[in-house]
């Protein structure tokens, strides 16, 4: 029963991670759109896309957040390992669960922040595309609720993995 519901929540991270790295690819072709669209615009026909950098650094905002949410799925994230490598597997594994710890800590403590910032920004505008400045920060809760799942996810794996004869 636990292998089988272990099994869903990785397919269930799986298929998350699958749409971030879509959504991602698709922001992306948008941001080459859109910038290439406003060069031309403002280079060629001398008549500028008044909100085409507001879009593309909208569009690299969302785009960011999704992709490090995605990539720290696979663990694909930043991490110095050639000193936790050298010690024992008992050892590394409660390291690496601290960290995890630490890393689900601050996530909470970021989310938290990100939803007050949302509310501070709700009632100021991008003026040039006529949103809420909110829109810019609110990938920042989103990601951080996903990495968070994703943190317990991989504290489950760390727990839940017997220890290697080494």
């Amino acid at each position: 029963m636990k292998m089988l519901n272990r099994k869903r929540l990785d397919q269930l991270d799986e298929f998350i991670g699958k749409v971030e790295m879509g959504f991602c690819c698709v922001l992306l072709v948008l941001m080459v759109f859109v910038v290439g669209l406003s060069v031309f615009l403002r280079y060629i026909l001398k008549s500028p896309l008044i909100a085409g950098m507001n879009m593309a650094t909208l569009m690299l905002v969302w785009m960011t957040f999704f992709s490090a949410s995605a990539i720290y799925k696979q663990k694909g994230h930043i991490a110095i390992e050639f000193i936790v490598n050298r010690f024992p597997i008992g050892f590394k594994k409660g390291a690496l669960s601290f960290v995890y710890i630490i890393i689900a800590a601050a996530l909470v403590i970021t989310v938290i922040q990100a939803i007050r910032l949302v509310g501070v920004q709700w009632y100021q505008d991008i003026v040039a595309l006529g949103i809420p400045r909110s829109v810019l920060s609110s990938p920042i809760v989103i990601t951080g609720i996903l990495m968070f799942l994703t943190t317990i996810r991989h504290l489950i794996d760390e727990i839940g993995t017997p220890s290697e004869k080494g």
